[in-house]
Order: structure tokens, then sequence, then C-alpha cells
């Protein structure tokens, strides 16, 4: 059985009085060869993001472990921040707890409140996960990101093989964090291969296609044990933005997998013009149908529009890097753009994606943003034209709307977008909602579209308070 890695990166967010509390947690797995295994919960609070009283914050922090409705194990604590000096920057804090528990299915729930905002909302979140380790199989540990270790003798819930681990509770990596350090265990060798032996443990960071990418592969060579720690880093300055993924292999002496782990992370590190928007694809002495478009203005123009269709690196070029880039530059971003699509006729994908721009243009303009700038643009070139559209300009209590209905996007059916205008003479409409993956999801869309006429509901209620003529959950859910 393939044991899988809950690692989640949670951005918890709420509003009171002005403050934004943003925390991020992260569970990770691990065992203990002849007694129970355990889970290590980090909650990271921002420290940018708490009220501070006489230089400190305090957040009270509740974990409760639940197996089905019956509460195994909880810890409820008051997380002090370090002490803040005036006009300092706060640094972030964490609060990490340890729980022993037996094999089996169980789910965690988090409670959050600043203690030093009066009123403060209090957060909740659950999240469901499994805990399983064989006492003769091996096993790997979950793997856990670390922001800095030291040797140390001192035991507490920080210490690991004669470490102090400090992680990092997160799985971004932004431009300057260079350094991916990482630790687990593996479990049982030594009743896999026999006490004494040898075996390899692969450590190796693969693109979304499963390739492990240029040189991010090492070969560890292992004595056989009941636990084995693995406590390595890589250098990732030329890691470009991308997702990746972090994998721990145990394979025996003649290579043969025996047990994996791994967890996704995302990179933001764009690359030098040089590796990124020079194409490779050119014959000797053939010309760029983008060395037609002389104007650099217009190139921009151009390769904005081109953001709805971009993957996550090439937006990350589109928003931080074509504004100093020469002409030259722009020229082969562009065409390597579109001959990543269509390698056989990049030109006539071009022109087909732009005859849509301007169609979004068309249709979608305000008088501050061009139409492949607004979310009805974005969306529309994107996925394409919807194949039903409802347009209520007017209707009692609720700004005007539309709801985009596609049979198919890629893989997926029956997906919706509703638009909203909190302008009641403007063509700027805003998504509110939609149930495609990676889209908005708001589940009191309805409550906020009909709070045109009573900003109240859209505070108190999931759902429009009953209207005549509330009609919009009905052309959502039979779309005309």
């Amino acid at each position: 059985m393939r044991i899988l890695l809950f690692f989640l990166s949670l951005f918890i967010t709420t509003f009171s009085y002005g403050q934004n509390l943003e925390a991020y947690f992260n569970l990770t797995r691990f065992n203990v060869p002849g007694g129970e295994p355990f889970i290590d919960v980090f909650i990271s609070f921002n420290g940018r993001t708490v009220s501070y009283v006489d230089d400190k914050a305090k957040v009270e922090s509740t974990i409760i472990v639940k197996d089905g409705d019956h509460i195994v194990d909880f810890r409820k604590t008051s997380v002090e921040s370090p002490f803040v000096e005036t006009d300092s920057i706060p640094n972030d804090f964490v609060d990490v707890q340890r729980f022993s528990l037996r094999n089996g299915k169980y789910s965690i729930e988090i409670i959050l409140r600043d203690l030093n905002l009066l009123n403060a909302d209090t957060i909740k979140f659950s999240y469901p996960f499994e805990l399983f380790f064989s006492g003769n199989q091996v096993g790997v540990s979950d793997i856990e990101l670390v922001e800095r270790m030291e040797l140390s003798d001192e035991v507490n819930l920080f210490s690991k093989a004669g470490y102090q681990i400090i992680p990092f509770v997160s799985d971004y990596y932004r431009p300057n964090r260079n350094e991916l350090l990482f630790y687990s265990e593996v479990y049982n060798s030594d009743k896999k291969f026999g006490a004494d032996n040898q075996y390899l443990v692969v450590a190796q960071i693969a693109n979304s296609g499963g390739e492990v990418v240029g040189n991010y592969r090492k070969m560890l060579r292992k004595t056989t044990a009941p636990v084995t720690v693995v406590l390595s880093r890589f250098d990732i300055s030329e890691l470009y933005s991308g997702t990746y993924q972090l994998q721990i292999e145990v394979r025996d002496k003649e290579n043969k997998l025996i047990k994996s782990n791994s967890f996704n992370f995302f990179r933001n590190n764009p690359p030098p013009y040089s590796d990124a928007l020079n194409p490779d694809s050119l014959l000797e002495g053939e010309v760029l149908f983008t060395q037609m478009i002389p104007d650099r203005e217009v190139l921009l123009e151009y390769i904005r529009s081109m953001w709805p269709r971009a993957e996550q690196l090439e937006k990350n070029i589109i928003n931080n890097q074509i504004s100093s880039a020469s002409t030259e530059d722009l020229q082969n971003f562009m065409y390597t753009f579109w001959y990543k699509r269509d390698a056989k006729a990049p030109q006539e994908a071009w022109d087909k994606y732009h005859d849509l721009v301007k169609t979004a243009n068309e249709l979608f303009s305000t008088q501050i943003r061009k139409g492949y700038e607004t979310d009805r643009g974005r969306i529309f070139l994107q996925y394409g034209k919807p194949n039903k559209l409802i347009d209520i300009p007017s209707e009692p209590s609720a700004y005007p709307y539309q709801i985009w209905h596609y049979y198919h996007i890629d893989r997926y059916s029956n997906i919706r977008f509703v638009f909203y205008s909190r302008e009641l003479s403007s063509n700027d409409y805003t998504i509110l909602h939609s149930d495609m993956r990676g889209e908005i999801y708001n589940r009191r869309w309805e409550a906020e579209l009909y709070s045109r006429t009573d900003p109240l509901n859209s505070i108190d209620n999931n759902y429009a308070a009953p209207s005549e003529g509330s009609r919009a959950l009905d052309y959502y859910n039979n779309p005309r």
C-alpha cells in the first residue's frame, strides 16, 4: 500500500476590525517501531496579520483529533509571538503539537482565535487523514520540510534524530528561498533486507510529468535499521518556476523500488530570458512570424492578451518580466508560446486566438479595462464561448448578473459561472461563483447577488432571502 502524504498549505482568512489572520497548517506522520505512531501538527501564524498588545501577539489554538464523532485527543493552548520591538517587522511564530495514535482513520479539527482582538471571529477548519504503518513491512514517513536545524541534546517537540528541526510550514518556495531542506524516516529496513546490510534511498525532484529534473537526484547508501533518518537538501537556485514533486524512494541492491513517498511544491523562480524566451525550434535562416511585428508596444499588448491561455511559468513572465524585455525577447517569447501549442502552424494558432481577443474586447470592454482584462473576457478566452448564457440586467433586490453554462470543459461536465455587476449601468461584471475546479467557489453567492437592497443579507445568510422574482438559483440549477 502506498503511503500518501497529507501535506496541506492552508491559507485561513477572516476579517474582523480590519485584521486578516493568516495561518499555515502542516500535518506529518511518523512511526515508532514497537510503539504507537504519531502525528506532528504545525500551525504557523503570519506575524504581520495578528494583533499586538504590549508588543506581543496571542492566539488561542485548539486542536481536536476525532475518530468519527469520538474525540480521541485534544490540545488547547495560548500561542504567544516573540516580543516585537517598535518599528520592527513581526516574525512568524509556530504552534506545534504531537499526538500518539493507533493505526486508523481520523479527522483533525483546528479552531483559532486572536486573543488580542475584541470580538474576533473564531476560525474553524477540519481535515481527514489516515494513519497506517506496518509492523513488518518497509515504511516511509511523511516528508517534513525544514526551515532550519541544529545539533542538540535537548528533547522537545522539535527534536528528531539529535537535531532541533524547525519546520518550513508551506509548500511555496519564493525566488529568494534557494534551498530545499527536508527530513524523513525509513522503517523496518532491517526486517526487509536483513541486519547490517546496505540499501539505497533515492531523493529526487520530478516535474509534473514524473520526469526527474536535471541533476536533482541523490543516491543515498544506507545501513539497515529499525529507523533510518533521511536528512538532506537540494540547492534549487536554478530550479525555475513550476509545480514539482519531491520524491523519496527505498530501493534494494538491484535498484528495485520497494517503497516511496512524495509531496508537491511550487517554485516561483522565473528563468532568465536566455532560457525562457529563445526558441530552439527554428531552422537556419527561418523567420519568426513575430518578427513581422516590430512595434514593441503592439507586442506588449498582444502578449498581455495571451495571459488567459498561459501556463503558470508563462504567467509569471507576463506579469513580472515583459515590461523590461527587449523587442527581440518579446518576439521570441510570443513565437515560443504559440509554437508550444501548435508546432505545425504557430501563426495560425495565434491568428485564431487574436480573433477571439477582438471579440472579447468588443463584448466585455469597460471604460478602464480592455475586454481580455475583465473576468468575463478571461473566462471566454480560457474556456471558449459558453453553450448557454442567461443575462438578467434587472431583477428585484439583485445586481445585474449573467450565468454561463458549459456542457464540457476538458474532462469536466456541466460547468457554470456566475458574474455580476455592482454598478447597475456598467459593463464590468466580476466573477462571483463557479463550480469549475481552480475558479472562485463561493457558497454564499446567491446571498451576495441579492444584497443590493439588503446589505445584511450578504453577511448573515448563505442563501438569498425569499423575494418576489428571485430566479438566479433556478437559472443556475436549470440552465435555459
